[in-house]
């Protein structure tokens, strides 16, 4: 997959914030569910947990070094 230039991934953090708010508020589309079923399955041990990828993104996705550059 190609990378995404710089203004675009400022593009898409903004207007995926905007989104956000707006279904806080309960206006526009609902944010999707997990399905619980499979998240048990990734979850589950076996032959070794695989952890939740998505959580872990959404984790460290707040957690990144702030620059000049992003305001």
């Amino acid at each position: 997959m190609a990378k995404t230039a710089r203004k675009n991934r400022l593009r898409n953090a903004r207007r995926e914030a905007r989104e956000l708010r707006a279904t806080m508020r309960g206006e526009g589309k609902r944010r999707k569910t997990r399905n619980l079923d499979m998240l048990g399955l990734i979850l589950r041990n076996g032959s070794g947990s695989h952890g939740d990828a998505r959580k872990e993104q959404n984790k460290k996705l707040g957690r990144k070094k702030v620059s000049q550059d992003d305001y």
